[in-house]
């Protein structure tokens, strides 16, 4: 006997078919009734999950672009180059998913009508993996890779806005680029080279050493 989906089953169900109509139609021409119809459910099963069409978008959004918690996710690697190339990465295969681009787009072209919508995209999904990435700058910090005096967020800014550039922009983000970003984003907030001690050497012998 087959019926309307349940539990975990209605969740998926429900959060692709807000992706599918959000990627086809956009954020303002979805309508909570479309999503329920495709997903299968009844529209108190929608609304008892997800009582507004802002609260059902980040979720979406969220389920698609879900990425690892610094504090207890066993495949983020610990060195600090490696952790943020594997979230940059997570972060670019998101992005890179068919509609993203538009889905994103149309989500911003929406910040003067739906208000409401900005702050739970925002709240709900980029806030928590800016989190995640500033944890671990925080955790390069206490191994000695990142500078303590590191503006973290400019370092985030910096990564994830790389990856909208590129995507803005058409061109393909590889493995090798997304490194090349990692890299240059540490080499920037890599803690300064100890000052060498020269007091009390001949000037000869100082010389050498600021060279060397």
């Amino acid at each position: 006997m087959t019926g309307r989906p349940r539990s975990a089953e209605a969740d998926r169900a429900i959060l692709a078919a807000a992706m599918h109509l959000l990627a086809r139609h956009g954020y303002q021409s979805m309508r909570m009734a479309d999503v329920a119809a495709e997903a299968g459910v009844g529209k108190p099963t929608l609304y008892r999950r997800y009582p507004n069409k802002p609260e059902l978008v980040a979720a979406a959004i969220l389920a698609l672009t879900a990425s690892p918690q610094a504090d207890h996710e066993p495949d983020l690697p610990m060195v600090t180059s490696a952790a943020l190339l594997f979230l940059l990465r997570s972060a670019a295969a998101a992005l890179a998913t068919p509609g993203g681009m538009i889905i994103l787009g149309s989500l911003l072209a929406q910040e003067q009508r739906d208000p409401d919508l900005i702050a739970a995209f925002r709240t709900r999904v980029f806030e928590p993996r800016h989190a995640v990435v500033r944890a671990v700058l925080s955790r390069g910090i206490a191994v000695g890779d990142v500078d303590p005096t590191t503006p973290l967020d400019v370092v985030v800014d910096v990564l994830f806005g790389s990856l909208l550039a590129r995507a803005v922009l058409g061109e393909a983000v590889t493995d090798e680029w997304l490194a090349d970003v990692v890299g240059l984003a540490l080499r920037g907030s890599a803690p300064a080279a100890p000052a060498v001690p020269t007091a009390g050497l001949p000037p000869a012998a100082s010389a050498r050493v600021l060279r060397s």
